[in-house]
C-alpha cells in the first residue's frame, strides 16, 4: 500500500471517530491486515486451459482402464477398502468402497496428472475451510468438498465445454434454479460463497430424491432425471449395479470413484508426495460484506478505500464488467477488506433505499418503444425471452410488440393465502415410502410422528394418513413464470417435500394452481 493511503486512513479515523474499524481494533491492525490481502498469492491465477482444467473430464474408456489394471473385472470390490482418515467425519458420506476403476483414477492422479492435481490441492486449500463450514451448516457431509475439487479444481473463473461456470459448474439453467443471478453485468456462479450455497441445496435436494450419496453425484454430473429414469427402467437403485452392468454415461460412472480417489490421495498426501500449503492468511479470510450503490465503478471504489484494483476483483469474480451490477433485485453487497466499510459511507457510495425503489420501480413496467423485441427486453432486464411472454400472456417469445405497448417485465412477490383452520399437514403414504423416509424428508423425528399419529409400530402402509406435526399448512396460487424450484426458494421447502405434500409425480405445474407449502 502507497505511504499516502496510510496518510489518508489516518486522517478519516481523526475525523470519523474511528468508526470504521471494530472495537477494540487499532488501525494499524486494519492497514496490516489490508496490506497482507494485496500482497496474498492466490494460485488460480495461473493461466488455465478452460476447456480441458476439470478432472470431471479427465478421459478413460474401460478398455483403457481394463488394460492399465490387467483385469477385465475392474468394478470388483477389492479385499481392502482405501485408507480415508478425515478428520471427525460426522455424517455418512460415501461407502469407502475400493476397485481396480478407483485405484486406476489413483494412478491416473498421482501420476499422469500429478501437476495439475497439486495446483488444484493448492487451491482448494485457499477455500476448503470456508466450503466445509458452508456444508455443514446445511447437515451436509464436508466431504463434499471434494465434488468441487473433481469439477473445477476450485479455479473460480472455470469454464467448460458446455459453458458450465465457477468452482460448482453449474450450466445457467440450473444455477438460476437454485438461486443465482447470471446477466451481463454478474455472474454468481462465480463466487466462492454464493455458488457453494448453491451447491449445498442442489446436493441436499438430490440426496433427498435418492437416499443415497452415489447416486447423488450422479444426479449431479448427469442430471437427475436422466438417473431417475434410469433406476425406474433397470429397477435397480444400486450405483455400482447400474455402474457393472454399463447403465450410466461412461463419465458418471467414473464419477464416483474420481472423487473417492481425490479423497484417499488427499488422506495420504504425503506418501503420494503432494504437499497441503499453510498460510498466515487466506484471501477471503479478512472480508466483509458492505452494501453499495449499483453501476458504480470498481476503479472508484478502490480508489475510496485505497486499495488495489486487482485485490477489488480478486475478492469479487462474480463482476465480469469492472463495476457493480446495473440491475441487481434487493441491495447489492460487495466484499472488501475487513474494517473499511465505513469508507463506503460516502454519498456517492452509500447504498440509497430510495434509489432502489425507484429502480425496482422501473423495472417493473416498460413502454415499448419502435423496433424492440422481447429478446432485446430479456436482455435490458436480466430474465428471459420466454419468461417476459408468460407474465404477459403472449403465445411466445417471438411475439411481435407495439410501439406504446406496456410489457411487465417483473413479477410481484409472492403472496401466502393461510388456510382458515390453520391445521397441520396431512400425509398421504404412497408406495415406496416408510417412516424414516418421511422424517428425514420433513425434517420431524419419527417418534413425533408415531406419538402424534398413535401409532402402534413404525410400520405404515400405502393409502395410510398420517400428520405431519410442527407444520402449518398454506395455500400459493402459482403465477405466471412459476416453477416448482423457484416456489421451493420462496418458502424454503425442498423440491421433494413440495412434490410429496402435493402428490406431484413431475416438477410440471401451471399458472392459477394451488400449492400447499408449510408456512410453520
Amino acid at each position: 500500500m502507497m505511504k499516502g493511503s496510510i496518510f489518508i486512513l489516518i486522517a478519516f479515523v481523526s475525523v470519523s471517530g474511528c468508526a470504521h474499524v471494530q472495537p477494540k481494533e487499532k488501525l494499524h491492525a486494519v492497514i496490516e491486515r489490508t496490506e497482507k490481502l494485496e500482497q496474498q498469492e492466490v494460485f488460480e491465477s495461473e493461466p488455465v486451459d478452460e476447456d480441458s482444467h476439470e478432472l470431471v473430464e479427465a478421459k478413460a474408456d474401460d478398455k483403457e482402464i481394463e488394460t492399465t489394471v490387467g483385469s477385465k473385472e475392474i468394478d470388483e470390490e477389492l479385499a481392502e477398502p482405501p485408507k480415508i482418515e478425515l478428520p471427525n467425519e460426522k455424517i455418512p458420506f460415501l461407502k469407502k468402497r475400493n476397485s481396480r476403476r478407483m485405484q486406476f483414477w489413483v494412478n491416473y492422479f498421482t501420476e499422469k496428472d500429478r501437476a495439475r492435481f497439486q495446483r488444484f490441492i493448492n487451491n482448494g486449500e485457499e477455500y476448503r475451510h470456508h466450503i466445509e463450514e458452508i456444508f455443514e451448516s446445511y447437515g451436509l457431509p464436508k466431504e463434499l468438498y471434494f465434488v468441487g475439487l473433481i469439477e473445477s479444481g476450485y479455479y473460480l473463473g472455470a469454464k467448460s465445454h458446455a459453458s458450465a461456470v465457477g468452482p460448482w459448474q453449474f450450466i445457467t439453467g440450473t444455477g438460476k434454479r437454485y438461486g443465482l443471478k447470471i446477466s451481463r453485468d454478474i455472474d454468481e456462479r462465480r463466487d466462492l460463497f454464493k455458488a457453494t450455497h448453491a451447491a449445498a441445496r442442489y446436493l441436499k435436494d438430490l440426496h433427498n430424491v435418492f437416499s443415497s450419496w452415489e447416486l447423488a453425484l450422479s444426479g449431479y454430473n448427469a442430471g437427475e432425471f436422466g438417473i431417475l429414469r434410469r433406476i425406474m427402467k433397470y429397477k435397480t437403485r444400486d450405483f455400482y449395479e447400474l455402474s457393472r452392468r454399463k447403465f450410466l454415461p461412461s463419465e458418471t460412472i467414473n464419477y464416483v470413484p474420481k472423487v473417492l480417489a481425490a479423497m484417499h490421495i488427499f488422506s495420504n498426501a504425503e506418501k503420494y508426495g503432494f504437499n497441503l500449503p499453510k498460510k498466515d492468511i487466506r484471501i477471503f479470510d479478512e472480508t466483509e460484506l458492505r452494501p453499495i450503490r449499483k453501476n458504480l465503478s470498481l476503479r472508484k471504489i478502490s480508489h475510496q478505500l485505497k486499495i488495489k484494483l486487482a485485490l477489488l476483483k480478486k475478492l469479487n469474480p462474480e463482476l465480469k464488467k469492472g463495476k457493480t451490477p446495473r440491475f441487481y433485485s434487493g441491495t447489492y453487497q460487495i466484499r472488501i477488506p475487513r474494517g473499511l466499510g465505513s469508507l463506503l459511507n460516502a454519498p456517492d457510495f452509500r447504498h440509497s433505499r430510495r434509489d432502489v425503489i425507484r429502480r425496482t420501480a422501473k423495472s417493473t413496467y416498460h413502454r415499448v418503444r419502435r423496433g424492440e423485441t422481447l429478446l432485446q427486453l430479456a436482455r435490458k432486464y436480466s430474465t428471459s425471452a420466454g419468461n417476459l411472454a408468460r407474465l404477459n400472456n403472449l403465445n411466445s417469445w417471438r411475439s411481435k410488440l407495439r410501439v406504446g405497448q406496456r410489457i411487465v417485465v417483473s413479477g410481484k412477490a409472492a403472496k401466502i393465502k393461510k388456510v382458515a383452520n390453520y391445521r397441520p399437514i396431512t400425509y398421504k403414504v404412497r408406495r415406496g415410502d416408510n417412516l424414516s423416509s418421511l422424517a428425514n424428508l420433513f425434517g420431524i423425528s419419527q417418534s413425533k410422528i408415531v406419538k402424534e399419529n398413535n401409532l402402534r409400530s413404525k410400520r405404515i402402509y400405502v393409502g395410510q394418513k398420517i400428520i405431519l406435526p410442527n407444520t402449518k399448512r398454506g395455500v400459493y396460487t402459482v403465477r405466471p413464470g412459476d416453477h416448482l424450484s423457484k416456489i421451493a426458494r420462496k418458502f424454503n421447502q425442498p423440491v421433494p417435500v413440495l412434490q410429496k405434500i402435493n402428490a406431484l409425480r413431475k416438477n410440471v405445474i401451471f399458472a392459477g394452481q394451488k400449492i400447499i407449502v408449510d408456512i410453520d
